[in-house]
This record gives C-alpha cells, sequence and structure tokens, in this order.
C-alpha cells in the first residue's frame, strides 16, 4: 500500500512540476546526447532552409570539417520548404556565404548537417544570430536508397554487358588499324583547323543568312501574293502536262536519230575537217594579207575607203599614165614569170599559127 501511494505521489510531482514551469516532451529527441550537445555553451541561432530533409530530426549534429560545432534544434514546414532551427558554438567561424547539405556518417548512421564554403571561393563575412542560409545554397548528398538502387541496376543488366560488347567490338574494329586511325585524327585536326581559320567567314555568312531571313521575314505579304498568283500558271502547266510530255518525248527521239546520223557519218566528217586543215592552215598563214586585200576586191582599182571620192555616179572621170613598155611589163607585171627573159622571143603576128586552122591541124606559121 505504501508503494502505490509512493507511485502516486511521484506522478503527481512530475505533473505539478510539468504545470509550473510549462515544460513538454517531445519523444527522445527533448534529450540531449553525449557528445552531441551544445548546452551550457555559449551559442548563436540561425535558419536554414532545404527542400527535403529526410529523415533529419531535432538535436541532429551540425558539423563543419567533421567537427561537430552545434545541434539542430528544431525543424518545421513553412510554405512547403523545411526550415531547421539551428545553435551554433559561439567559437564556430563560418561565412556568411556558407553553405549546408543535408549527409549520413556511414550507410546506416544517422543523418546530420555539414556547413561549408562553397568550393572554389573564399569565405566572405561571419555567419551572426539570425542569419538564414536561403534554399538556394542548400542541397543533400546521395540518399543510401539512391546509391543502392543505382548500384543494383548497374550489377543487374545496367549496361555492363553493354559497356562490354561496345569495348569488344572497339577493339575489334581498330586493331590493326592503328595507323589508319591516326591518319584520321590527323585529317580531323586538319579540317577543325580549318573550320577555326574560317570562322570569321563562317559568322558572317550566318548573318548574312539571318539579314536574309529577316528580309525574306518582311516580304511575307509580297512572297504570299507571288505565290497566289502563280498558281493560275501552274494549272496551265497542269493542263499541257500530256503536251509537254509528248514535246519532251519527241525531243528524245530527235536527239537518237540525230546520233545515229552522227554515228553513220563519223568517217567521212572525220576525213572532210582532216582535208580542210590544210586549207584552214594555209589561210591562217596569210596573216593580215588576205584582210588587206578585201579593200580593193569589190572597188578594183580603188581601195574601198577612197572609193567614195572618185565614184560619184554612174562614171568614173580618169586621167592616167600607162606605161606598157617591154621592160616595164617584164619587171613590175610579169616579174612572177620564172625566165622574163623568153618574152623576147615572142614571134610576131606575121608569124604566127592560123588561128582559125590550128584546131584542125592546118594552121602552120606562116
Amino acid at each position: 500500500m505504501n508503494r502505490r501511494v509512493r507511485g502516486v505521489a511521484a506522478a503527481a510531482t512530475l505533473a505539478a512540476m510539468g504545470a509550473v514551469t510549462g515544460c513538454s516532451f517531445d519523444g527522445l529527441n527533448s534529450f540531449a546526447l553525449p557528445g552531441n550537445s551544445t548546452e551550457g555553451e555559449p551559442v548563436f541561432t540561425i535558419e536554414v532552409e532545404m527542400a527535403d530533409v529526410q529523415n533529419l530530426v531535432g538535436n541532429s549534429e551540425v558539423k563543419a570539417g567533421n567537427v561537430t560545432i552545434g545541434t539542430v534544434r528544431s525543424v518545421r514546414v513553412d510554405s512547403s520548404i523545411a526550415v531547421l532551427t539551428v545553435d551554433l558554438r559561439q567559437d564556430a567561424h563560418l561565412g556568411s556565404n556558407s553553405t549546408a547539405t543535408l549527409a549520413q556518417k556511414s550507410l546506416l548512421g544517422a543523418q546530420y548537417l555539414e556547413l561549408a564554403t562553397p568550393a572554389g571561393q573564399e569565405t566572405v563575412g561571419q555567419l551572426r544570430d539570425g542569419d538564414v542560409i536561403p534554399l538556394s545554397r542548400t542541397s543533400r548528398f546521395p540518399e543510401t536508397e539512391s546509391v543502392l538502387s543505382t548500384l543494383s541496376l548497374l550489377l543487374n543488366g545496367g549496361g555492363l554487358q553493354q559497356i562490354r560488347t561496345i569495348t569488344r567490338e572497339s577493339n575489334a574494329a581498330l586493331g590493326g588499324n592503328e595507323e589508319e586511325i591516326n591518319a584520321l585524327f590527323g585529317r580531323v585536326a586538319t579540317f577543325v583547323d580549318g573550320l577555326d581559320s574560317q570562322r570569321q567567314d563562317i559568322v558572317r555568312a550566318i548573318d548574312s543568312l539571318d539579314r536574309l531571313s529577316g528580309e525574306l521575314a518582311s516580304q511575307t505579304g509580297t512572297i504570299d501574293r507571288a505565290v497566289t498568283s502563280i498558281q493560275p500558271a501552274l494549272e496551265v502547266l497542269d493542263d499541257q502536262q500530256q503536251l509537254l510530255r509528248d514535246m519532251l518525248g519527241s525531243v528524245g527521239s530527235a536527239a537518237a536519230v540525230a546520233n545515229e546520223a552522227l554515228d553513220a557519218s563519223k568517217d567521212d566528217l572525220t576525213a572532210n575537217l582532216a582535208n580542210l586543215a590544210p586549207t584552214l592552215t594555209e589561210l591562217a598563214a596569210t596573216g593580215s594579207t588576205l584582210a588587206n586585200s578585201l579593200i580593193i576586191a569589190g572597188t578594183i582599182p580603188f581601195p574601198v575607203t577612197t572609193a567614195a571620192n572618185t565614184i560619184r555616179g554612174d562614171y568614173i572621170n580618169l586621167f592616167m599614165n600607162l606605161d606598157i613598155s617591154i621592160p616595164t611589163l617584164q619587171n613590175d607585171v610579169l616579174g612572177s614569170i620564172p625566165d622574163p627573159a623568153s618574152l623576147l622571143g615572142i614571134r610576131t603576128a606575121t608569124g604566127a599559127v592560123d588561128p582559125l586552122l590550128a584546131p584542125v591541124g592546118g594552121g602552120e606559121p606562116r
């Protein structure tokens, strides 16, 4: 009986203390864990916004460089994001640009919050009481479940066999062709260098194409009217389709006949061209002589350039002195005869052959 009385008294005492002090019990997380508490140490408080805290709960550790520097006091939801209230020791010197990452101690270990300076950046300022690490600077490491599922996918038909096949086929294709592959790489490098050297030209071509596109876009109405206007012409062509087809067929037949005619007369045409070659050669050898002779060909004995000054109608007034002496004819007119001296042996008219009887054999010199 006394034992029951003492139990009731103890329960009443605890209830009274809770009512007086306003304390509450929030599960095991209400108790500070050894080595994981900032109880009794000077701290400052910040807030961390996160999209997903997974299994992180209050009283979890906060670390920086594998050193515990604080504790997660509480976790609450605010506008679909998690807001962590974090107590940090006063001697934790962290920059105001620090990031927060949800991490896990081991494969099956507890989760904790890791604070660090962004990679590749320098520390800026210092975190102070009341600061907030926004959602843009928070993240989380891959979950254990994600790692295990990815590993399972990779090991169980997730691509290893395909990678092995690709590797084997690549080795089979490249084996023994090292020189050709190296030459191919050289040609590719030359091609890329050529493209790089013509980069400005390519840019100008693209700019020109852009201007052309803009001009075509501005002329959309004109192009539309042109396409609309050409429709009747296309309809006429469609109506004349059979005639056009027959015409093209006739042209093909004519070409076939012409081809047969050329094949049949090929030898004769070749011979004619060969025989014409000497004539053309001699004609080309005359040079300017033939062209100069044409000046007086139609207006003998006057050059065509001066004939208009002499011929004024159907008559010509001409005063001329002719020297028809034997020496003149021999030297000037008949100079091309091989033996001009033979002119001296010409018979006189009295000793000439009778022109009437000579054809019948009866004409003897008189």
